[in-house]
């Protein structure tokens, strides 16, 4: 497994753009009812990997910019979303996005800002925003309150042990990107049911998961079928989120 953020999802954007969870369109709502975010607006996705978040805003009528260094999970973003005529996708770092100066209003982070170099890219977020701007950062946190949730972070927490960043959704480290400025924090629960073929799909989108041909990945499949049956009902488990944002101003 590479320890690069940006080449360690490389062998895994297939199963990423299939299995990984989507966003709840409350989201949008909220946006719209409290910053006043409107399809006139310009939207900058960062980190935007195979385009799950991207395509949120993209069924809404807004303009996005997905930049995503990726070259393997770019291309998913650009199949899957290129029929899009607001969609624009750009090859580059989040700390040098290309991105034309104070051109945008809303720049968002899903799932990716634990990948950063923090200083960087608040310089670069700077640049980019228009006066008033705002920065989105979302995690979709796996809960861990039923008897299959814990099952299965368990059974994830045998494969993950070299994860090279600090803990996803840090306050600590999100108050100090936003340098004092007010935040508002959300959570929006959401669910989805997966069969055996979808979870295990879910699963190998990790970075750290092993895949089809090496040495563990037999036995990992086996374990997770053990909890599937264990904890299936009609042929599905049932996955919960908490979509965790965190909102502020980046610009004055």
């Amino acid at each position: 497994m590479s320890l690069d953020p940006i080449s360690r999802f490389s062998d895994h954007s297939s199963d990423y753009q299939k299995y990984r969870p989507g966003y709840p369109e409350a989201i949008i709502t909220y946006l719209e009812q409290n910053i006043g975010l409107n399809a006139k607006k310009n939207v900058a996705d960062i980190g935007s990997g195979t385009g799950i978040f991207t395509e949120l805003f993209l069924r809404k009528g807004y303009p996005v910019i997905a930049v995503e260094p990726n070259a393997e999970m770019r291309l998913q973003a650009e199949e899957h979303l290129g029929y899009f005529k607001q969609f624009k996708s750009v090859g580059t770092r989040a700390e040098s996005t290309l991105i034309p100066t104070a051109s945008v209003d809303l720049i968002t982070v899903a799932q990716a800002f634990h990948w950063f170099d923090t200083q960087q890219v608040r310089s670069e977020f700077l640049r980019i925003a228009k006066p008033g701007a705002h920065v989105l950062l979302v995690w979709n946190i796996l809960q861990n309150k039923t008897p299959f949730l814990k099952a299965y972070q368990q059974f994830k927490e045998g494969f993950s042990g070299s994860k090279p960043y600090r803990d996803k959704a840090d306050q600590e480290q999100v108050a100090h990107f936003f340098d004092g400025a007010a935040i508002t924090v959300q959570e929006i629960y959401h669910s989805r049911l997966l069969d055996f073929n979808a979870l295990l799909g879910y699963f190998r989108s990790s970075s750290y998961a092993p895949l089809p041909g090496e040495v563990q990945y037999l036995d990992a499949e086996r374990d997770l079928q053990i909890i599937f049956d264990r904890f299936e009902k009609n042929g599905k488990v049932k996955l919960e989120y908490d979509a965790k944002m965190f909102l502020g101003k980046i610009a004055l």
